[in-house]
């Protein structure tokens, strides 16, 4: 198993193996043991609290102030595994996305062209049942009885 690495500036190597052991190893001494997962989280914490206050890099043409390197180069450098690129990662799936919009599509003409505007204005948008009744001359009840069944309607859909 390879341990990660720490900053310098922290005491501590941090791991788990493969059987979930959270394990620690002091720096200093070169001892390892078991610890608690609320021990393990503790330290975990403290762990990236220093990696946040690292310094940086020196920023171009200025010797005193140093900012975070964002660079395709410094993250790929040979021997650079420990760092973490996930600020190269687009968060956006649009597969994802556009799967999910024609299964909505689908499940959208299964019901009633009333239960349609419930969907859309109560359920996706936030709009109150109380709101939705106002305006629409019904009661609160109503709106909540039609919302309950376009949920158990939901249910069947999706299984």
């Amino acid at each position: 198993m390879k341990i990660p690495k720490t900053p310098i500036e922290f005491d501590y190597d941090l791991w788990t193996t493969e059987d979930g052991k959270c394990m620690v190893r002091v720096k200093a001494t070169k001892e390892e043991c078991e610890v608690s997962r609320e021990a393990f989280r503790l330290l975990r914490a403290e762990e990236k609290k220093v990696r946040r206050s690292m310094t940086g890099v020196p920023a171009s043409e200025c010797v005193q102030e140093t900012t975070t390197l964002l660079s395709l180069d410094y993250v790929s450098y040979e021997g650079g595994e420990d760092m973490d690129p996930a600020w190269l990662e687009d968060s956006y799936n649009m597969e994802e996305e556009i799967m999910t919009a024609m299964v909505e599509k689908q499940f959208l003409s299964i019901l009633s062209p009333y239960q349609r505007e419930v969907y859309e204005t109560c359920m996706k948008s936030g709009v109150t049942c109380k709101a939705f009744a106002e305006q629409h001359g019904n009661s609160p009840q109503g709106v909540h009885q039609t919302i309950c069944l376009i949920r158990k309607q939901a249910k069947k859909f999706f299984k």
